[in-house]
């Protein structure tokens, strides 16, 4: 367990970079550690990445220094600790509707007094030996990070709710399933997206917790920061697309 940087910038309200991986690259993470990401979203919900997949994503993200989170593919507790116990340095929850799920999930990331997480000397904890358990669950319960994406219609009704829990150090916007939930699915700039878009910026605006989305391709970064977002998540996919669609465009 090490000292988090991405924690202690979010705690100042700094804006914070991640980048989304959904395949087993370890090369790309190596890249956006390089290239000076805050974070590694690890995405074990959607796609083929199982928790093996995942340690050594964590791990490749630990040698270029840039803090692993994993969006786990569920909230529930037996999940959240295959992967938390690989050493991710937090999780990103999918689905969170609720305080009361907000409450659980946070249990299951946080060890005693904060929560439940079974304790053994796993990758998580160096294998006990760099120092003692009791030691090291008083540092993993100050160091990892516990972030809930909002994604659904209840989710954005509770989100005050949502943002008040102990634990959770922001909120990720979700548009393409709150879209979905809508009724509107894909219309990002339908009125009805744009409406919930709305809630979620003044919700968050009011705590002093982080509050972030996801930036598509050719979308203004600055925008985003202007409007109060302090964490902006890009995909090693769109990245790379762009990227390779501008290459092959000026041969034509």
């Amino acid at each position: 367990m090490y000292k988090n940087p991405l924690k202690e910038k979010m705690n100042r309200r700094e804006p914070v970079a991640g980048c989304m991986i959904q395949g087993f690259f370890p090369a790309f993470v190596e890249i956006c550690g390089i290239a000076g990401f805050d974070f590694i979203f690890i995405d074990a919900e959607h796609g083929s990445l199982s928790p093996n997949d995942c340690e050594e994503l964590v791990r490749a993200a630990e040698v270029r220094h840039t803090v692993p989170l994993i969006r786990v593919p569920n909230s529930e507790p037996d999940t959240i600790l295959r992967f938390m116990d690989i050493g991710a340095m937090g999780v990103i929850l999918p689905g969170i509707s609720t305080k009361e799920e907000a409450e659980k999930a946070v249990r299951a990331v946080k060890y005693y007094p904060q929560g439940n997480r079974g304790l053994n000397a796993v990758r998580a904890s160096d294998y006990g030996m760099a120092k003692p358990l009791a030691e090291y669950v008083v540092d993993a319960n100050q160091e990892t990070v516990v972030l809930a994406i909002i994604e659904n219609t209840t989710a954005i009704e509770n989100l005050a709710d949502i943002l008040s829990v102990d634990g959770i150090d922001g909120v990720i916007l979700g548009t393409s399933d709150l879209s979905q939930s809508l009724g509107v699915p894909g219309q990002g700039q339908h009125p009805k997206v744009q409406e919930a878009y709305q809630q979620f910026v003044t919700e968050g605006l009011k705590t002093t917790k982080s509050i972030g989305t996801v930036v598509r391709p050719g979308e203004s970064v600055q925008g985003y920061l202007d409007a109060g977002f302090s964490m902006l998540i890009t995909s090693a996919y769109s990245l790379f697309g762009k990227e390779a669609k501008r290459f092959v465009g000026e041969l034509k």
